[in-house]
């Protein structure tokens, strides 16, 4: 990202009260990758615009830039009469305009509808105002300084930061609503969805359906929803996989309650695990250190975190080449469990012994 674009920089949270405090502006131009926080967002934007009872279907029109649909847009952002209601228009996918599609929009600029707010999303990594409208380009500057100033002068520009970890939990709880849950189980919950924010949707929706009655979320709960006994601390056997103790890995599996596909779970955490060692053999990546580190490496539990002196020592005790030998037997191990017929015990045993062999 280049430096001179750090001023729009805002984090989420922030955002959301420059909405909740300030009129809503006219045209934005947002960057945002995540999908359920820009539903957010809009949704804040509607409620403070139009109020809280609008009508998505009237009031909020949806557009994708790769459609080509400049004129549609405008026609929609344009729309007034004396019944005429106030409404939302979102350009999503918003990349580098076309030099047509840039007067045309810049036109708008000059002359928004006082009832319609236009919102322009790119997902952009290198987000870039300059780069949406050209004027940052020198093949295209006959009238850059003139569309820079329209632009700079007409559309608030925000770049929504990424979340920090306190961020994160803080966000996730209030998706809980009114369930209790700690910030260390929302950590332990974290790990499930991969930190992806679709995923950790559909993860606090299936633990608020199963914690309907007790409204407490527990990490027992968390564990039970994801198909893992009640005495079982999955970093206890990936910690013994890693640190080669067959017996040890072996009596924490057989002491797990008989649930279903719980192997092809535990074949699932160390392929998890495997990953994250390979990725510490990057320099680019071993280099980083905190908050960096463990969202690279997707250490989000404390017990996750507290193996990474496992992995570190794991990666420095083997070659590299022999990786491939790992996890092709953590894929052959996966594909055999979840055939019917098979003997889960011994496909355990082997793939642990394998492991721990290497």
């Amino acid at each position: 990202m280049a430096k001179a674009d750090n001023k729009y920089i805002i984090t989420y949270r922030n955002f959301l009260g420059k909405l909740e405090k300030e009129n809503i502006p006219d045209i934005i131009l947002l960057s945002l990758k995540e999908k359920i926080l820009l539903d957010d967002i809009v949704k804040a934007i509607c409620g403070k615009f139009i109020g809280k009872d609008f009508d998505p279907v009237n009031n909020l029109i949806s557009f994708n830039a790769d459609d080509k649909q400049t004129e549609n847009v405008l026609n929609e952002c344009s729309n007034t009469g004396l019944f005429s209601d106030k409404k939302v228009v979102i350009l999503k996918n918003v990349k580098k305009f076309s030099k047509d599609d840039k007067q045309s929009y810049t036109d708008y600029f000059k002359r928004p509808n006082p009832d319609t707010v236009f919102i322009m999303v790119s997902a952009a990594e290198e987000f870039s105002p300059g780069k949406v409208f050209s004027y940052d380009s020198k093949l295209e500057n006959e009238n850059s300084a003139e569309v820079k100033k329209i632009v700079e002068s007409s559309v608030k520009i925000f770049e929504i930061g990424g979340f920090t970890e306190d961020e994160l939990i803080n966000w996730i709880k209030e998706k809980f609503g009114d369930y209790k849950i700690s910030s260390d189980t929302i950590a332990g919950m974290v790990q499930y969805s991969n930190h992806s924010f679709d995923e950790i949707m559909s993860e606090i929706e299936k633990l608020k359906t199963y914690c309907f009655l007790s409204k407490e979320v527990t990490m027992e709960a968390v564990n039970l929803c994801n198909g893992i006994a009640k005495d079982f601390k999955e970093t206890d056997f990936i910690r013994a996989v890693i640190e080669r103790d067959n017996e040890k890995a072996l009596m924490i599996y057989e002491k797990i309650s008989l649930k279903k596909d719980v192997e092809v779970f535990l074949v699932f955490l160390l392929n998890a695990a495997f990953v994250i060692i390979n990725k510490l053999y990057d320099p680019g990546v071993s280099k980083f250190q905190g908050w960096q580190l463990k969202r690279e490496l997707k250490l989000w539990p404390d017990e996750q975190e507290q193996l990474l002196p496992y992995y570190r020592k794991f990666r420095n005790s083997l070659d590299y080449g022999k990786m491939k030998f790992i996890f092709e037997n953590i894929y052959q191990s996966d594909k055999l469990l979840k055939s019917s017929g098979r003997d889960k015990r011994s496909i355990m045993t082997s793939l642990i012994n394998n492991i721990c062999g290497s």
